[in-house]
């Protein structure tokens, strides 16, 4: 992969260059330079005879931006490739990420629209949370996800149809981890958006999604039906509440099907100019991260808070906090009662950041990050994680 992640960079510098040549295009490029201190670069769990390793990182990232609005469509792409250089990580001093993200929004009629999502990682991010997924201690990856919905208004200002689905294709580099992790996932479902007030939506929702791992006992499919509240209580405080009753059918003969409610709430208050404080916590059935287990119930909470102190200084915290409960009722045909057992596993990460804005073009950012598992699970991965990095950006 790391020959492929070469060629890919060389391959976009070289279009991204003619791209700009074309000075009509609304294109902005940005540099993200930081230095880093890591005290665990490979998360080395409590169980492991290494101790962690620490090492300063120098990380360098670019990043493009284009925005372009054509008559009735939309195309924005962002393109992030990120170099990392190691002063002590064994065997592997070096790292090259890509991120991509390209959106496509298309008005067929003032009633009817399209909407087209493609993301692309391509990387490796042992704590990299991407739509609930969390990667960790596996190497080397690709992410792959495609998200389409169309979406039309069966009465103007009242009620709105939208039929969606998603496509996700993740692979690891690592042979052995490939054979019992690599999956392909197909969403898809619809929604009936009602509006009760010019404030408060009312949504009624379907879901179902098949998840084909390469190996295949871990396979499940999963259908949700539930509804979904939309409701903007003042200028200052929005929140949405999502409930129903999810089905969850695995492949492995020894493990059950399991069906259980399903809830996620969050909220956004802005009390005044330059405070924003966002709270979100949901309880579902989720895929597994271990292959002994068919999948988990997983608990989250997450919280942020942003503060523009002054007019060029920001303060940013954010947290996360899940919390899966794995059941023997679930567990996979490797699963070994005289070896493996069933429990509880948390996952904490906290963050918080400072940002200079020293002009237009140029600020600076200093960070904390702390991550952390506990696991009844798998104990000997457990592992707490500390990074501290001071950064400039500057936009071209």
């Amino acid at each position: 992969m790391r020959q492929m992640n070469r060629i890919l960079l060389g391959t976009f510098i070289i279009s991204s260059s003619l791209l700009l040549s074309a000075k009509n295009l609304p294109i902005e490029v940005s540099n993200y330079l930081r230095l880093e201190w890591d005290d665990n670069v490979y998360t080395t769990g409590d169980g492991s005879t290494i101790k962690p390793i620490e090492s300063w990182v120098i990380l360098e990232q670019i990043e493009f931006l284009l925005d372009s609005q054509m008559n009735n469509s939309y195309v924005g792409i962002r393109y992030s490739p990120t170099f990392k250089y190691y002063d002590n990580r064994p065997d592997d001093d070096t790292d090259i990420n890509n991120q991509w993200d390209f959106i496509f929004n298309h008005d067929f009629t003032p009633r009817t629209s399209f909407q087209l999502h493609h993301i692309l990682r391509d990387a490796q991010e042992p704590e990299l949370v991407q739509d609930d997924v969390t990667f960790r201690n596996n190497n080397d990856y690709m992410y792959n996800s495609v998200n389409a919905a169309l979406i039309t208004q069966v009465s103007p200002d009242k009620t709105s149809v939208q039929v969606s689905g998603r496509f996700v294709d993740f692979a690891y580099d690592d042979a052995d981890v490939a054979d019992v992790s690599d999956y392909q996932e197909v969403v898809g479902g619809f929604d009936v958006i009602q509006v009760l007030q010019p404030d408060t939506t009312l949504s009624g929702q379907y879901r179902y999604s098949d998840v084909d791992y390469e190996a295949d006992f871990r396979d499940a499919e999963t259908m949700q039906l539930g509804l979904e509240l939309n409701k903007t209580f003042n200028p200052k405080l929005n929140g949405k509440l999502r409930a129903g009753y999810e089905t969850h059918n695995p492949s492995d003969v020894v493990s059950q099907d399991t069906d259980s409610p399903y809830v996620d709430a969050s909220m956004l208050y802005q009390p005044i100019k330059g405070n924003r404080f966002s709270l979100g916590a949901g309880f579902k059935q989720d895929k597994s991260p271990i292959n002994t287990f068919t999948m988990q119930e997983r608990f989250s909470l997450t919280g942020a808070y942003a503060n523009d102190l002054t007019a060029a200084i920001t303060l940013n915290l954010s947290g996360t906090y899940t919390m899966g409960n794995f059941s023997s009722d679930n567990a996979t045909s490797l699963y070994d009662p005289a070896v493996d057992v069933d429990g509880d596993e948390n996952i904490l990460y906290l963050a918080a950041s400072l940002s200079y804005n020293i002009n237009v073009r140029n600020s600076m950012v200093l960070s904390y990050q702390y991550s952390e598992l506990d696991s009844d699970v798998r104990a000997d991965s457990n592992y707490d994680r500390n990074r501290v990095s001071l950064g400039w950006k500057y936009s071209l």
